[in-house]
């Protein structure tokens, strides 16, 4: 298991984490407060944003289920939004961003060449433009590792494959689904048969139907759609074996499941059909192109999606919802939402013994 950084558009993130500000290493709680308070006040709204009460824990969480110096062996970065088209780093961004991994490989140990990950989104016509720029100029460098770029969107896949050949592509966690809304809790969830199902029924057949569909239903929540042999087969159509999954709660099934022989045809020597990147600790919930935060400053993005190019609203505000959660946060930035996702203890022991497999660290929603 190998664990990469996941860091937003805003250059400011790659300014903090070369100053190791971004994930805490080195500093005390009340030093990090501070910082952040004085230099990022676009984390800030009225009150401390609730990314800042993750991050914490989700480092300690790490340092816990890991070990103390987790962060002295980070193997790359994953640069980019994955579901907001004007997150789209230009050319100029992305060159800066590889100036600065480069500082990062100087600056930290192990001071190696780490893996540069490119997070793209789904994209219209408009950013396309824009988005071929960033991989034309990837495409071209001549540096140790080969480029990752994650793809969420279909035409990206095809264009990458067709005029792009130098880059790597592994699937991003919006192109393929899986059941993430947080009004289903796969433990204790009541089950309610129909009529038809129970009228003549004892009382114990009925408790025995009810166990029988909860499994069926545990079953269905540890399960996406990269699990099916019919998707695998479209992913070694294009030479793909990473894919993207939101780590989540509960769902110790879901990782594993992947975790099986590859069919012959594949010649691969690994033993794993997928390769699997684990997006730790923010879960993606929902998006789409009607965007709240954008509406702070342009009402009309509340009503309908515009092809307006946005001025990235999100790099300066949060919207939080006032709703009662259990154990998790519920946070929308720009056009997504998402819950977090902290408790690692339901990761297998299969998942981490895996060379292949990335833990991929956000410390804070990438924009």
């Amino acid at each position: 298991m190998n664990l990469h950084i996941h860091i937003g558009t805003n250059l400011e993130y790659f300014n903090l984490l070369n100053e190791w500000f971004l994930l805490s290493t080195g500093k005390t709680d009340r030093e990090i407060a501070s910082f952040f308070m004085q230099n990022f006040p676009g984390e800030l709204a009225e009150t401390i944003s609730p990314q800042y009460e993750v991050n914490f824990m989700a480092i300690r969480e790490l340092k816990k289920k890991f070990w103390p110096e987790v962060f002295s062996k980070i193997d790359g970065i994953y640069y980019g939004s994955d579901n907001c088209e004007y997150l789209i780093p230009y050319k100029h961004e992305v060159e800066k961003a590889i100036e600065k991994l480069r500082e990062f490989d100087k600056k930290y140990p192990p001071h190696k060449v780490r893996v540069f990950t490119l997070v793209t989104p789904y994209v219209g016509n408009k950013m396309l433009e824009k988005l071929e720029e960033s991989l034309a100029y990837l495409n071209q460098l001549n540096i140790k590792n080969p480029i990752e770029v994650v793809v969420n969107d279909f035409w990206v896949l095809r264009l990458i494959n067709t005029k792009y050949p130098n880059l790597k592509i592994s699937f991003g966690r919006l192109i393929h689904k899986l059941l993430k809304t947080p009004l289903i809790d796969t433990y204790g969830y009541e089950v309610h048969p129909s009529w038809e199902l129970i009228k003549n029924k004892s009382s114990q057949e009925i408790e025995t139907m009810k166990k029988e569909i909860i499994k069926w239903q545990l079953k269905f929540y540890a399960s996406s759609e990269v699990n099916l042999e019919i998707y695998q087969n479209f992913l070694n159509k294009y030479s793909i074996q990473r894919v993207a999954l939101d780590y989540m709660e509960k769902r110790e099934d879901l990782y594993s499941s992947l975790l099986k022989p590859l069919p012959d045809e594949w010649k691969k020597e690994e033993q794993w059909a997928l390769w699997i990147d684990l997006y730790y600790p923010w879960a993606l919930v929902f998006t789409g192109r009607l965007c709240d935060t954008s509406a702070i400053e342009n009402p009309a993005r509340w009503y309908y999606a515009t092809d307006d190019i946005c001025p990235r609203t999100c790099n300066r505000y949060d919207v939080s919802y006032k709703i009662k959660t259990v154990w998790y946060h519920l946070l929308q930035r720009w056009n997504a939402a998402y819950r977090s996702e902290l408790n690692l203890d339901y990761l297998r022991d299969a998942f981490l013994q895996n060379k292949n497999n990335r833990i991929i660290f956000a410390p804070f929603i990438t924009v």
